[in-house]
């Protein structure tokens, strides 16, 4: 199993200094070979199939040093290689369907970070609540970072990542532990054998909405604390503040510096809250007695979209819209859904979704839906049978019963990404990040060997979807 661990770090105002110049270093080199690929793909119809050469998918650096970027040397080797690594790791998860697109130009504002390989750091304990970062070599020290453990971890893999967003600094870093977890499709096929009582006593169904996070089908609601809630009013109150005098500062001014950190600040606090909420809601429904949890399958990017329009069609409604998107970001539908998903699984537990469609206006009773039987946001009063419950609670039993449905009647799909294979100059058949073929069966043909074989892409098949049947 993966583990991952995320650690709040101290270090001078020098090692900040060198890691900031790392960070820019290695998103330069990611953005190169962002511009690059876009080029290459840009062209590929018109000029590179005349002259048999193919779009490079690659991790060479290298040709972006030139008289130009002098600056690139000023850091080790290793910083410049691994940006050309994340960008040949964020293209596999594209070629495996995992990322909804390929690399983009990373920015220079947000959230920063850099991957640091072991040739450049030592990681070692001092006490149960304390560890150290040597970063360097021993012919090149470069300073201490100092990491507050507030869990223990088992091992430090060859790789870190240090981040910073807001004036807060981080390190991450995961590894592979000995403990075995089941797959999606194990877990489909043991609740399979159970009956539909069975299988209701060992299913819980969760709503999201704006009003309460996340609505369960036992009665649990789950929501920001009325500490949460404050701080969020008291931080989008000054994140607005600050927002206004940035607006009118000067460009380029050390006042518009200023207000660009706070805001910066401000951004940070608010994610850590969001994210706090998801954690918590995840691990909480994670460690429940059900196993099986169902959730709605929202579009949230869909539902999030902007209600602008353009100069010759404008939108309506434009500010409500704009309202309706902050709360839903703020309810963490997406994060909770996410964590939930990988949390349950490490406790043998299936996370499915099934269609929302009318789940609001659907009787968990009796299965009369009708639009009046939601007179308000918070009230459910059936027109059939008469029941009444808080319209969050019956749509999140409603998401319950038809989860049940699903598993039974074998409409629950598990996503099978394919493997992705690309040929290298040589005619040695790699997959994933540059990796051997691991079996004769992922072997590709090259060709003749009097041909010289270029490095190629190999057409990736779309993701399918195949349903488990017992």
């Amino acid at each position: 199993m993966n583990v991952g661990n995320k650690f709040q770090i101290r270090l001078k105002k020098e090692v900040k200094s060198i890691l900031s110049q790392w960070i820019g270093h290695q998103r330069h080199i990611y953005n190169a070979k962002v511009t690059e690929d876009r080029y290459f793909r840009k062209f590929k119809k018109k000029s590179l199939n005349l002259v048999g050469e193919q779009v490079p998918v690659d991790q060479k650096y290298s040709h972006f040093i030139g008289p130009d970027t002098q600056f690139l040397k000023e850091v080790p080797s290793q910083i410049l290689r691994n940006g050309a690594y994340k960008w040949m790791t964020a293209y596999q998860r594209f070629f495996k369907g995992v990322a909804k697109g390929r690399p983009t130009i990373q920015k220079r504002f947000g959230r920063q970070s850099v991957m640091i390989t072991s040739e450049l750091f030592t990681f070692y304990s001092i006490d149960k609540s304390t560890a150290r970062i040597i970063l360097g070599t021993k012919s090149s020290p470069i300073g201490e970072i100092e990491v507050n453990l507030h869990k223990e971890y088992e091992m430090v893999p060859n790789s870190i990542c240090v981040s910073v967003h807001g004036g807060k600094w981080l390190v991450s870093f995961s590894y592979e532990n000995e403990v075995v977890v089941p797959t999606e499709a194990e877990l489909l096929v043991a609740l399979q054998h159970l009956s539909e009582e069975q299988l209701l006593e060992v299913t819980a169904g969760f709503d999201r909405n704006v009003a309460i996070p996340v609505a369960a089908s036992d009665g649990t609601a789950y929501d920001f604390t009325e500490e949460q809630k404050r701080s969020l009013e008291k931080v989008l109150k000054g994140k607005k503040k600050w927002q206004k005098r940035f607006a009118r500062k000067k460009k380029g001014s050390a006042n518009r510096r200023k207000a660009t950190k706070r805001i910066a600040r401000y951004d940070r606090k608010l994610a850590d809250i969001r994210n706090d909420l998801a954690h918590k809601t995840s691990h909480a429904i994670a460690n429940s007695d059900a196993s099986l949890l169902v959730f709605e399958n929202l579009p949230v990017q869909g539902m999030t979209a902007s209600a602008k329009g353009t100069t010759e069609k404008p939108g309506k409604n434009v500010r409500q819209k704009a309202g309706l998107n902050r709360a839903i970001l703020n309810s963490c539908w997406g994060r909770i859904k996410e964590y939930t998903k990988y949390k349950g699984l490490r406790k043998s537990k299936l996370t499915i979704f099934v269609p929302a469609a009318y789940s609001s206006q659907e009787c968990s009773k009796c299965g009369h839906t009708h639009k009046d039987n939601r007179p308000s946001q918070a009230l459910f009063i059936c027109q059939a049978c008469g029941f009444t419950c808080n319209a969050d609670f019956n749509a999140s039993m409603v998401v319950k019963k038809r989860g049940v449905r699903a598993v039974l009647d074998n409409k629950v799909c598990i996503k099978v990404p394919k493997k992705v294979a690309f040929t290298s100059r040589a005619g040695t058949v790699r997959t994933g990040a540059g990796q051997p073929a691991q079996s004769p069966a992922e072997r590709v043909s090259v060709g003749p060997a009097s041909k010289p074989v270029r490095r190629s892409r190999l057409k990736q098949e779309t993701p399918t979807r195949t349903a488990i049947t017992v």
